[in-house]
């Protein structure tokens, strides 16, 4: 049995914004490199952009099944989550990049 792919086609695509400074966002696992668009409300709804299909739940920092490893880089949380995930690790549906960073995905 092959592996199965989570790379599926884009749920929305990124809205036009004017921006002062790009964020560049790794995708390791998934070898997908893209800007941060503030379009999108959390790094989980960028990864779906990306056509890529992450677990996730709540989508609002409680059951943390959406829970990654965060190779490079700073985030910042909104809404602050209910339980910070210990360090290293980060919670996609409800952050975005602070500077830019790696996520295992």
């Amino acid at each position: 049995m092959g592996h199965l792919s989570k790379v599926t086609q884009a749920k929305r695509l990124a809205e036009v914004t004017e921006c002062c400074n790009e964020v560049e966002v790794v995708f390791s696992k998934s070898g997908i490199t893209t800007q941060w668009n503030p379009s999108f409300g959390s790094i989980l709804d960028l990864a779906e952009a990306q056509g890529l299909n992450p677990d996730f739940s709540c989508r609002s920092g409680i059951c943390h099944t959406c829970v990654c490893d965060l190779k490079e880089g700073e985030v910042d949380y909104s809404p602050e989550p209910l339980e910070t995930p210990s360090p290293g690790m980060v919670l996609i549906c409800c952050s975005k990049p602070k500077t830019d960073i790696v996520v295992e995905i």
